[in-house]
């Protein structure tokens, strides 16, 4: 670990020079794939980028690997709330193996915190595209779902396409909550308050997250559950 953690300081520090260049007032950094295409990259900076990977790669033994190390690092950002470093460190996944589905996937939630719906929307789909674990498309089908949902507010033809990734991602694993909980919000969204109850009912036996009392008040308002 401590190995890991050191190769992770020394190489960020390899690319810290990026985070002072900046589009309009913007740390490069914090944008999703720094910009580019629309962005130019300058010289220093391809020079920078193409020494973080060589060195990145023979740390943890090729590029897709460092990728998703490099994810990971963003995920903890992400979780513990910190969404500038969150994007940083998905930018350098990113970076490392474009293909990697993963930063995409990263660049969304990071862009779903700050109201850029459709731009979360983009790399979401990438990311679906992309996706080879079918373990974790479970849970990146629901955070689709939950992205149409909130573009469906304002384009309501945006609700058919979140009932079918939230249908997908059921049909993956029945077993993952999160799918029945998003699924919920989003029903009590379309009015379907009927089947908006039979998915707070299948995620509570599945050991869901609590619903909000708010979320069960108004569910209940709108369509008192059946005893």
């Amino acid at each position: 670990m401590i190995k890991i953690a050191n190769i992770l300081v020394t190489l960020t520090m390899l690319l810290f020079v990026v985070g002072c260049m900046s589009s309009g007032g913007t740390r490069i950094d914090n944008i999703p794939m720094y910009g580019q295409p629309e962005v130019h990259r300058p010289e220093v900076l391809q020079q920078a980028d193409a020494d973080f990977i060589a060195k990145a790669s023979a740390g943890f033994g090729s590029r897709e690997e460092a990728s998703k190390v490099w994810w990971s690092q963003g995920e903890r950002f992400m979780n513990s709330g910190n969404f500038d470093y969150a994007m940083r460190r998905y930018n350098q996944s990113w970076l490392l193996n474009p293909e990697n589905y993963q930063p995409y996937w990263g660049f969304a939630r990071v862009l779903m915190e700050q109201n850029k719906i459709d731009e979360a929307i983009s790399h979401l789909e990438t990311a679906e595209a992309l996706v080879d674990d079918e373990y974790q498309k479970v849970a990146l089908l629901a955070d689709l779902g939950t992205a149409y949902t909130y573009k469906a507010k304002t384009e309501p033809s945006y609700f058919e396409k979140a009932n079918q990734k939230f249908e997908e991602s059921i049909q993956l694993d029945g077993s993952y909550a999160e799918s029945r909980r998003r699924w919920a919000y989003s029903l009590f969204e379309q009015k379907d308050y009927s089947r908006a109850w039979e998915n707070v009912e299948k995620a509570n036996a599945l050991g869901s997250k609590p619903f909000s009392p708010a979320f069960l008040s108004a569910l209940e308002a709108a369509a008192p559950k059946r005893p």
